[in-house]
């Protein structure tokens, strides 16, 4: 699962990529079989993308730290916004 996608990615939490949604909307998904939090975690994990100054893989890795600053990772906003159309549609 979420392991072997870091491996083989080379990514994990605070690389400023997908899996800053991923990895705790998956968890809570595990841990509480609830897909509206699980929704919930990814977009806080989406927001706090936006307050990382550098990335460490991914596209974004190529851009600087003054066009980063203030701007969530797309890759992790895309995650937030599948899940809660998933929550969504699931009630």
């Amino acid at each position: 699962g979420v392991d072997t996608i870091c491996l083989y990615g080379g990514a994990s939490i605070g690389s400023r990529t997908m899996l800053d949604a991923f990895i705790p909307a998956a968890a809570e998904l595990v841990a509480s079989s609830d897909l509206a939090s699980a929704a919930s975690k990814a977009k806080e994990g989406a927001d706090a993308t936006a307050k990382m100054a550098t990335a460490s893989a991914g596209r974004s890795n190529y851009l600087s730290e003054d066009v980063l600053s203030g701007t969530p990772d797309p890759g992790a906003v895309a995650v937030s916004i599948v899940l809660e159309a998933l929550a969504t549609i699931s009630t």
